[in-house]
């Protein structure tokens, strides 16, 4: 069938758009929240590796890929089947799983690293850097320029690792942690504030690692060997990645800070860069929070946190730089010293509402575990989960304390007050959410006293919390409501906890008793001896014994039965006090006087 020059150009115009798909992937950020929310935090690289496992079989299992179902057949992932960034999660999730993998063996003792530990290491690392290679060749088919770039640095940075790891052709690794340095330079410099700050703390991770390579070579005396870093093929992207997004995103600045109804002026350009950056994301964030666009995720603080913490370190380094008795001002310095305080006090803030935003999303799933229509709990995921709480928990009070002391130890008047009262009924509040969560871990592993004992402290603090809530300024009614709430729930947590206490109590009685029952030192009964007959009871008769049926004869029974010893009386020692002996001097001989010589000479045959 022939078709029309329209319809020629028809399809060859959606063949052109299908091939020019373009996709985003924000690698590093990407990286970075899945390590922080996975494992890395603790250094756990056991858990986010199980974890990319998870997710990787997740993401083949949505777009398809899968590879064969009993028998394992490969499918490698060419440029024409990606249409989606999940896609691009497939080879990015392989190379995290063989780094995690390769980081876990090198966390071992290195007295516990034999030379098969210490090759499977490698081979992980090169792995990783192959899948990575994957990445970027992907990534440069049907990325823009940016996913681009930052997968051509993270292959780099794990091509450097594999490298250095062997430890024989350093100089390449050196090459390679040069590349990665100079393209997240460039990627450090535009984007948003959060790709920014991911493609910042990587690029601290890809210095380090480069000095010590450096100093490897220096040691060998292979330092002419290192060449300039290799970025012709890149550079184009580079260049129209300054010209789509032309400058860091240097603002004017803002001259002030408030908070808690105080306003803090600031003169110093760094710093006023760094609050603009704090007030656009605190913008951002009440524009969500009023659109109930995602008010209560988690990871929506991030950015925020990060911004607080470049304007602590910069004012931190600016008193640092200008001691008591340099040029500035003493009220310049005055007047630093009190925007230092507001921002670590805005800082401990944030912290409290993003670890209250995990510990809502966490509670909603330890909730899941508890229902009872539900088959498949099992108690140490419930334990796991019960665990995860009360270490959210404690992170609330450990920074609820600190707001505390910075309220009654740096601040002054009626807002020192003020905030030292919410900062206690924080404490408080967290405290109670902390002794309910270990209060379940204790019930799961069957310690119904201990759980019992915990349940009745958190609805004590919950009851605690209310009242000084309610005597703060500015009464929070959400956590007044879910602290009420908390006290119901621990008090009937408690009965639960006291009727399987006693459940167990019983259970335990009744194995006791039933394995003790059988025990008497009476004879049997009539009726059971009379079912079974033994020869050396009738040994009176005269004829041969094979009992009464026939069937039921037996020599003698084994265990003999036990039979009743008599003893002998006793008495009581306190009765020794009220009892007379007899006298029995008749009895005893009486001493003679003593003789003399003579006397014993005449009378000595009489005796």
């Amino acid at each position: 069938m022939e078709q029309g020059p329209d319809g020629e150009s028809e399809v060859s115009r959606q063949e052109d758009l299908q091939a020019r798909v373009i996709l985003s992937l924000d690698i590093f950020q990407t990286v970075r929240q899945n390590q922080a929310q996975h494992g890395l935090r603790h250094n756990d690289f056991k858990r986010y590796r199980q974890y990319c496992a998870r997710k990787l079989q997740r993401t083949r299992k949505a777009l398809k890929v899968t590879q064969g179902r009993g028998k394992f057949q490969a499918r490698k992932l060419e440029a024409d089947m990606v249409s989606d960034s999940k896609h691009l999660t497939l080879p990015l999730m392989n190379a995290e799983r063989a780094w995690s993998l390769g980081k876990e063996l090198e966390a071992q003792k290195q007295e516990e690293m034999s030379s098969h530990r210490r090759q499977h290491q490698v081979r992980r690392f090169s792995k990783a850097a192959q899948w990575s290679a994957d990445l970027a060749r992907l990534a440069a088919a049907k990325g823009d320029s940016r996913t681009h770039l930052e997968a051509e640095a993270y292959a780099a940075g794990l091509a450097g690792l594999a490298l250095q790891t062997k430890g024989k052709d350093l100089a390449t690794a050196v090459a390679k942690y040069q590349r990665a340095e100079t393209i997240l330079q460039h990627l450090s410099e535009v984007g948003s504030y959060e790709q920014q700050n991911a493609c910042r703390q990587q690029l601290e991770e890809t210095q380090g690692s480069l000095r010590f390579v450096k100093y490897e070579l220096s040691r060998k005396g292979q330092e002419e060997t290192v060449s300039a870093p290799q970025v012709d093929d890149i550079q184009g992207k580079l260049d129209s990645l300054q010209a789509e997004q032309p400058a860091v995103e240097k603002p004017s600045g803002t001259s002030s800070l408030t908070w808690r109804g105080i306003t803090y002026s600031v003169r110093n350009q760094r710093v006023q860069a760094n609050l603009q950056q704090v007030a656009d994301l605190s913008q951002q964030q009440q524009e969500r929070m009023q659109t109930d666009q995602a008010p209560h995720e988690a990871g929506q603080n991030d950015g925020l946190i990060a911004a607080l913490n470049d304007t602590k370190a910069s004012l931190g380094s600016i008193l640092k730089a200008a001691p008591g008795g340099s040029d500035m001002a003493g009220a310049d310095r005055e007047d630093l010293e009190q925007l230092e305080r507001a921002v670590r006090g805005r800082l401990l803030e944030v912290q409290i509402l993003k670890l209250s935003a995990q510990c809502r999303a966490a509670q909603s799933q330890f909730e899941a575990y508890l229902d009872v229509a539900s088959t498949a709990i099992r108690p140490k995921e419930q334990s796991n989960k019960a665990e995860s709480l009360v270490r959210l928990h404690d992170g609330m009070v450990t920074a609820a304390e600190a707001l505390g002391r910075l309220a009654g130890e740096e601040l002054r008047g009626a807002q020192a007050e003020h905030l030292e009262e919410e900062a206690a009924a924080r404490v408080t509040d967290s405290k109670a959410g902390r002794c309910f969560y270990v209060a379940h871990a204790y019930l799961t592993t069957g310690k119904q006293l201990q759980a019992h004992a915990l349940f009745g402290r958190a609805a004590d603090h919950a009851k605690q919390a209310v009242r000084q809530h309610q005597d703060c300024v500015q009464v929070d009614q959400q956590a007044v409501q879910r602290l009420q709430l908390l006290e119901q729930q621990a008090a009937a947590w408690q009965c639960v906890a006291h009727a399987e206490s006693i459940a167990t109590e019983q259970e335990s009685q009744e194995g006791i008793a039933q394995a003790t029952g059988n025990l008497s030192l009476q004879q049997k009964s009539s009726d059971q001896h009379k079912q079974q007959q033994f020869m050396l009871d009738h040994l009176d008769q005269w004829t041969s014994f094979v009992g009464t049926s026939g069937k039921d004869a037996r020599f003698t029974p084994i265990p003999p039965a036990l039979q009743q010893v008599a003893v002998r009386p006793f008495m009581l020692d306190n009765a020794l006090n009220y009892l007379a002996a007899p006298s029995i001097d008749h009895r005893v001989a009486k001493q003679e006087q003593p003789k003399s010589a003579f006397a014993k000479l005449f009378t000595w045959n009489k005796k």
